[in-house]
């Protein structure tokens, strides 16, 4: 596997791409034998950064990745999948929900990639919003071009399939279960259905799946305390600060809150209030 050249050609906070999303998480259990990475969010700065995913890898040996992630922000991504390919350590991936976008690239870097029965892959060309003038847009397009080619060489090299067939399955935003990506060549094996513990809204994207499609409104409530912080930031316009502080009010006993199990929301109203109140001009 070789290392991904693309340059980002600027910097900054990017949009969010997916509007909603439920259970996400990203959780690192490290024993003496192996490194367990699940990669249960977005990728980027609304989710899981290259920077924070390096850093789990500092220490780590042999590592199983396991991913269900709708992907995000490719420069990101690609910063992911090199740090993989870089590593000393083996590194098995098990696709337990959704590998779509940049997220099926990182799963390229694995020397075994599993994926559930009823798990997905996507490959499609890559995307992004702008505005410029036409020779700034121009460059842009060009940007997108080296991307794209720069994937499908991954995704042919990984697969065994030609060129010119993943860029037409890129061109028609390729969806896979398991069976269908296991045949591409897009995993060595098939494991057991799953149910995934994280769900995104994934109607940004134009051929998505039916099992995939975002539950109805009344089962989209935060599940996860990073759920939370994503509603509250992204949706309240909330600093990091002041959701700590509200978070301060909120978790009982003051025990420390994490990433997994159902969010007690009883106190949030007043804790609303108090930080509120707290940060007025």
């Amino acid at each position: 596997m070789e290392i991904i050249d693309i340059a980002e050609p600027f910097a900054g906070c990017r949009d969010r791409f997916f509007a909603r999303s439920v259970g996400t998480s990203f959780a690192v259990r490290a024993s003496t034998d192996i490194t367990e990475i699940d990669l249960y969010d977005q990728i980027g700065t609304w989710g899981v950064t290259a920077r924070d995913f390096k850093a789990k890898l500092k220490d780590a040996g042999d590592i199983t990745l396991r991913i269900n992630s709708p992907g995000g922000d490719v420069f990101a991504g690609v910063a992911i999948y090199n740090d993989l390919v870089a590593h000393k350590g083996k590194v098995r991936v098990e696709v337990t929900g959704v590998a779509a976008s940049i997220a099926s690239i990182i799963a390229m870097a694995g020397s075994e990639i599993a994926i559930a029965d009823n798990a997905f892959f996507m490959i499609h060309n890559s995307r992004t919003f702008a505005a410029g003038t036409s020779e700034e847009l121009r460059e842009i397009a060009a940007v997108l071009t080296k991307i794209d080619d720069a994937m499908s060489r991954t995704y042919a090299s990984r697969t065994g399939t030609g060129i010119r067939s993943i860029k037409k399955m890129m061109d028609d935003e390729t969806w896979m279960n398991g069976k269908e990506a296991l045949e591409a060549g897009f995993a060595t094996e098939i494991t057991k259905s799953t149910e995934a513990k994280a769900k995104f809204d994934l109607s940004v994207f134009a051929s998505m799946p039916e099992a995939l499609k975002w539950p109805s409104a009344d089962d989209s409530e935060p599940e996860t305390e990073r759920d939370l912080e994503r509603a509250v930031m992204q949706d309240a316009g909330w600093s990091r600060s002041k959701w700590r502080a509200a978070k301060r009010i909120i978790k009982p006993n003051d025990e420390p809150l994490q990433d997994a199990g159902k969010v007690d929301l009883t106190a949030l109203a007043a804790a609303v209030q108090a930080v509120s109140a707290t940060f007025k001009h």
